[in-house]
């Protein structure tokens, strides 16, 4: 069930992969543009657009900012600093088991709630019992 559900990620992932031909084939389409009316509008030739938006051509920034407003629309680039990931955290992750996360997922908040409720209980009562046996054994 994890290697499945792990394969669907990936798959996701590569579905949604931000590449120069998808965000300019995106903007053509929202703005309602055939690939020739978009290289008219942006003084160029129809099979520029066509090999950009196969993945055949990567074009510059500037390029791709220029055909972006020629369909109306501007490219917004930003640099954000990433976050450093902890090699115990990451290890953790890989070693959870997924089905107790859809389980839980699957509960209503009111369920998610009241297992916490038992779980704080449960954990009181294994203090009052630690205390209890360290207390008989002075």
């Amino acid at each position: 069930m994890s290697f499945l559900f792990d394969s669907f990620i990936a798959m996701f992932d590569s579905m949604f992969a931000i590449t120069s031909g998808r965000v300019l084939r995106d903007a053509r389409l929202r703005a309602s543009l055939t690939q020739r009316g978009l290289a008219k509008r942006a003084a160029t030739a129809q099979s520029v657009i066509a090999r950009i938006e196969s993945g055949k051509s990567n074009p510059t920034l500037e390029t791709l900012s220029r055909l972006l407003a020629a369909a109306g629309y501007e490219l917004d680039v930003r640099l954000v600093r990433a976050t450093p990931s902890d090699p115990v955290i990451e290890a953790f992750k890989r070693d959870i088991d997924r089905s107790l996360l859809r389980a839980n997922l699957g509960k209503s908040p009111e369920q998610r709630v009241r297992s916490l409720q038992a779980l704080a209980r449960l954990g009181g009562e294994a203090r009052k019992a630690g205390l209890k046996a360290r207390g008989r054994r002075r």
